[in-house]
């Protein structure tokens, strides 16, 4: 037998896509435009194995939909898509209950991996890895950013992460080092030697100063070259939620 999904997104043309992409994968498809007529869909969750919601819908998000299908169900599953946030959005879902979070724009592929692989984990089980995931691109301000490479110093321990930052008509190179002392305090902070995901926690941490300095500009990046050089307020508050999250599963 099939597993059965419902799909909840406000914006017709992806929820369309994704019905039929999850339908031809074989899967038993259900759809709801919002948040309400989705959960007189869901009624106690019994006929469902999965639940897919857009994060941002008028009336409820999609984390408050998540808490009321949780609440009706506590082993429900539920994937969040969104095409807001970075990996701060990915942590809340993961934090409040959902099994998995996929970024948009996604692709088909990229869909039914998730699909299957939410369906497959144990929902006690769901690792923090999940929202370590490569983000394979993020967007801010309308500007899209993408980790295209990535050296780790191996006599000096710095990492250098390059991301590719597109504008309407542009495109630039912006890199952010992260020094080994950065690192350092990074574990000193969280009073471990092993980091969340290991090297990929790092990664997210420049990442997400990528998506801070284009929040703060407007979405042009100011320069070429960001070196952290020390733990910010927005950098710890990132590191606390992500080892919650740790400390949770």
């Amino acid at each position: 037998m099939s597993s059965k999904i419902l799909v909840v997104d406000d914006e017709a043309c992806i929820l369309k896509m994704m019905e039929l992409v999850l339908a031809n994968a074989g899967y038993s498809v259900e759809t709801a435009d919002n948040p309400r007529e989705a959960l007189g869909i869901y009624g106690n969750g019994a006929n469902y194995d999965l639940v897919i919601t857009d994060y941002k819908m008028p009336e409820m998000t999609g984390i408050e939909l998540e808490a009321e299908i949780l609440r009706r169900d506590p082993s429900a599953k539920v994937l969040i898509v969104s095409g807001y946030g970075g990996i701060e959005t990915a942590l809340e879902a993961i934090n409040k209950g959902a099994t998995d979070f996929l970024r948009k724009p996604f692709t088909p592929d990229a869909l039914r991996n998730a699909v299957r692989s939410a369906l497959e984990r144990d929902r006690k089980l769901s690792p923090v890895t999940t929202v370590c995931r490569e983000f394979s691109r993020q967007s801010v301000n309308g500007t899209s950013f993408e980790l295209k490479e990535k050296e780790f110093d191996e006599q000096f321990g710095d990492l250098t992460c390059k991301f590719e930052v597109s504008t309407p008509g542009s495109m630039k190179t912006l890199t952010v080092v992260m020094p080994a002392y950065i690192q350092e305090l990074i574990r000193a902070y969280i009073d471990s030697e092993d980091v969340p995901c290991g090297g990929r926690f790092f990664e997210a941490i420049c990442e997400e100063t990528v998506a801070n300095e284009l929040k703060t500009s407007g979405g042009v990046p100011r320069t070429s070259k960001i070196v952290i050089d020390n733990l910010t307020k927005d950098i710890q508050k990132w590191i606390d939620s992500m080892v919650s999250v740790a400390v949770a599963q």
